[in-house]
């Protein structure tokens, strides 16, 4: 009897050994190598796997990768690595204790190239550093005082203020000298456009009419260049105005009434 039960576990146990190894397998692998197209070095941590589940590996130090345990089928597998453009291989057929060897060469991805950037900078003119910098990159010969120059120095009026620079001397009635050449060789712009003078014996009006309040920039151009008229030899005085503030109307109401009416009238 237990010779009986012996043999029936044997046979049992066989069965099962039999049954288990089949069930295992059924079974297969995709495995691989990833490259670099251009220079054939293969790529490490890249990810593959397989599209619509949750299954993938990663490459080791060698670009390998190994797919493990799957079921006898076809599988579009997906390569995805920074920097390169995402590859998708379909239908691989995976067989019972085969594996499937699928190498891959990835491309890098297409640079994209930003389109045009213009950058625009301003600068404040008035600043004493700012007029350094523009005179000296300037191809023309011209100087200039801001109003920065103009509070610090306390100038009051645009005659006074071009006498602080060099060349330019102040003569009593008669008017501004730029390298010794009296008015009459002068010419006076406000934002660059001319000014006519409204007395015949002068060719500028007089400049101490003008406060430095309104002032951003006085430049003066003692060489000739292609922007100005032609018709001086002294020098050309350009008044740059300061941009003003919004204008803002008041109206003021009031009453009032005659103390002496109000007490006669008791």
């Amino acid at each position: 009897m237990n010779q009986k039960l012996f043999s029936s576990f044997s046979i049992i146990s066989i069965l099962l050994i039999t049954l288990s190894t089949n069930v295992f397998a059924q079974t297969g692998k995709i495995a691989g190598k990833v490259t670099d197209k251009t220079t054939g070095e293969t790529l490490i941590g890249l990810y593959v796997g397989i599209d619509g589940t949750t299954k993938g590996a990663v490459t080791d130090v060698d670009g390998r990768y190994t797919l493990l345990n799957l079921a006898p089928g076809k599988y579009n597998l997906v390569f995805k690595y920074l920097g390169y453009q995402t590859k998708n291989v379909s239908n691989i057929e995976v067989k019972d204790g085969v594996v499937s060897t699928l190498n891959i060469i990835m491309e890098e991805a297409a640079t994209q190239s930003l389109g045009e950037i213009v950058v625009t900078a301003t600068y404040s003119r008035e600043s004493e550093t700012a007029l350094i910098l523009n005179q000296k990159n300037s191809i023309e010969i011209k100087q200039g005082i801001g109003a920065q120059e103009l509070s610090r120095k306390g100038i009051g009026d645009v005659e006074e203020g071009l006498t602080k620079i060099t060349g330019i001397t102040k003569v009593d009635g008669r008017g501004l000298f730029v390298r010794g050449l009296e008015d009459r060789y002068n010419n006076l712009l406000i934002n660059g456009l001319a000014v006519p003078s409204n007395n015949p014996f002068k060719k500028i009006i007089p400049l101490d009419l003008f406060p430095t309040d309104i002032v951003s920039v006085l430049e003066t151009s003692k060489t000739f260049n292609s922007s100005l008229y032609g018709d001086f030899a002294g020098g050309t005085f350009n008044i740059v105005t300061s941009k003003g503030e919004k204008p803002v109307t008041k109206i003021s109401i009031g009453t009032s009434f005659c103390l002496t009416q109000l007490l006669g009238s008791f």
